[in-house]
């Protein structure tokens, strides 16, 4: 894979590189160019300097462009799929169905969805007085945006806000992590072969004091983040100093609901799915299970019997369910909890441990039950493969348990009662709630993304994420050709009058009152000049109550 950076649709190389490893073997997987400070600025320029001619390209155009790139992602998919394999430690399955996939369906919906989603749209007036102006919303972008994505979706978490941005009509600098600098080359290396024009797109893998030079550029108006909540405040704080535009995805502790009626075969392999996929480190991860009392050991039991038959192993190898970590770093967080949560009486059914004989950065899957929220595994978030199982007695106790938490970005009810599971889903603080399957929504492009609480600031995907993006402008045409306006200078003696009747008129709840303010209006007429808008404005009224 080539390590170069991208600025302008040039392949660059600088003086500094940063090794990539495979977690599961710590062997490398190649280099990467890392870039200065004035190359990272270098590449700010290029994407100012496009920016005029891809905000004027064409829907047809854009959706063309990224047509083209679904159809050079179908025909690369498994040499993307491996290198997301090898650098992030992804099972190929995984990397195929939720990362590939994912983008495949991203870039289907955004060059089917650009002129729908953005096209102007008329806006009627409400004040009665403004029924001969035509007004309508407008959707324009706001100039270079500025993405830095994590390491755990590192494929697919970018190339959403990529494309969203870039649909949007605005130009990308892309910083991807450092622990996956490869796959997000790869990025760019798909869209510059779809034709995207030189500038609109720039890659620069860099360090985080870099990083943090860039954010302060007076040329960034958006800056797009998905990561931890320290480093997103650390970004609020640096993007205030030129007032950017900002779009933070920090994270969650998701919760599962399951009540007393759940289909538990349903549930139990949900749940499983839910907390170990990608090996649990994914902001959407089911990372707290509230179970209802009743059905508690038998859901427990279906779990641990999912869960003992997942094989954790190379993840290139056939068969395998589960990798490693993506760093050390994470892998130490996961133990530590695990470990504060046993220290503080909670029993640990099966896992809890790296597994032996392997030589990458491998944790068990891991389930825990009789846990409580003065535990770190119920209050951080864990971002690894660990089930924590707490029980409930009644869904009003449920509903307290998943918002007893700093985080809101998904959650989800398992029940076979619509009714109980609208009244739990208006109550649960979070940005999206699911009934009976959990974390699905990230890969549908049409579904907003975001949360509520330490969750973030914005939304993503979908028309939503588009407009978070954009100048959003109201115009209005005024084509009566009068010349004054009755609230216009001079106010005189008579305006006071008229508008006492006038609000009678329009707002009183009492019928004769509204009769008699129309008697009242009419006789104004005698008391003010021909062609004063006053004597317009009352002649109009009819035409304002047919409105």
């Amino acid at each position: 894979m080539d390590g170069r950076l991208i600025i302008e649709n040039h392949r660059v190389e600088t003086e500094q590189k940063i090794k990539s490893f495979n977690p599961a073997t710590l062997e490398p997987v190649g280099e990467a160019y890392l870039a200065s400070a004035a190359e990272c600025q270098e590449a700010v320029q290029a994407a100012k300097k496009a920016y005029p001619l891809w905000k004027e390209l064409s829907f047809k155009k854009k959706s063309e462009i990224f047509q083209g790139a679904k159809k050079i992602l179908l025909r690369r998919r498994n040499e993307v799929a491996r290198l997301l394999t090898l650098e992030k430690g992804t099972p190929l399955p995984e990397s195929l169905s939720c990362e590939v996939m994912g983008v495949l369906e991203l870039l289907d919906y955004y060059s089917q969805n650009l002129k729908k989603s953005l096209k102007s749209k008329k806006e009627k007036h409400h004040v009665v007085l403004f029924f001969h102006k035509k007004s309508s919303y407008h959707f324009q972008p706001l100039g270079v945006t500025l993405v830095i994505s994590p390491w755990n979706f590192p494929f697919l978490i970018p190339f959403y806000d990529i494309i969203a941005a870039l649909g949007a009509g605005n130009t990308v600098v892309f910083r991807p992590s450092t622990t996956t600098p490869l796959i997000g080359l790869m990025i760019g290396d798909i869209l510059l072969e779809a034709g995207l024009p030189p500038g609109v797109l720039n890659i620069v893998n860099c360090k985080a004091a870099i990083a943090e030079e860039l954010i302060l550029s007076q040329d960034i108006e958006t800056v797009m983040f998905t990561g931890s909540v320290p480093t997103g405040k650390r970004i609020m704080e640096l993007a205030s100093q030129n007032l950017h535009n900002i779009v933070l995805e920090l994270g969650g502790k998701d919760p599962m609901i399951v009540l007393k009626d759940a289909d538990l075969d349903r549930a139990s392999r949900g749940a499983v799915w839910g907390a170990f996929m990608n090996t649990g480190q994914s902001c959407a991860s089911v990372e707290r299970a509230y179970v209802a009392r009743e059905i508690a050991d038998e859901f427990i039991e279906k779990v641990l019997s999912h869960t003992k038959k997942l094989k954790v192993g190379n993840p290139l190898e056939p068969g395998i369910d589960l990798g490693p970590m993506a760093t050390l770093g994470q892998l130490k967080v996961v133990e530590e909890q695990v470990k504060d949560a046993v220290r503080k009486g909670a029993q640990l059914l099966c896992g809890g441990e790296k597994t032996k004989g392997l030589p990458g950065y491998f944790f068990q899957p891991t389930v825990l039950s009789k846990v409580n929220h003065s535990m770190k595994i119920m209050q951080d978030e864990t971002f690894g493969p660990v089930l924590p199982v707490m029980t409930f007695s009644e869904k009003e106790e449920a509903v307290s348990l998943a918002n007893d938490s700093r985080f809101g970005l998904t959650a989800s009810i398992w029940t076979r009662s619509k009714k109980t599971a609208s009244w739990m889903a208006e109550r649960i603080e979070a940005g999206t709630v699911t009934v009976n399957d959990h974390m699905f929504s990230f890969i549908e492009p049409g579904a907003i993304w975001g949360g509520v609480k330490q969750t973030g600031k914005g939304r993503t995907h979908g028309k939503f994420g588009l407009y978070k993006l954009m100048n959003i402008k109201y115009t209005s045409l005024d084509s009566a050709g009068k010349r004054t306006q009755i609230w216009w200078y001079p106010y005189g003696t008579t305006w006071p009058k008229v508008l006492d009747e006038y609000f009678d008129l329009m707002y009183h709840d009492r019928l004769h009152k509204k009769i008699k303010a129309i008697f009242s209006l009419l006789s104004y007429f005698s008391l003010i000049k021909a062609g004063s808008p006053i004597l317009n404005f009352i002649k109009g009224i009819p035409r304002i109550l047919r409105k």
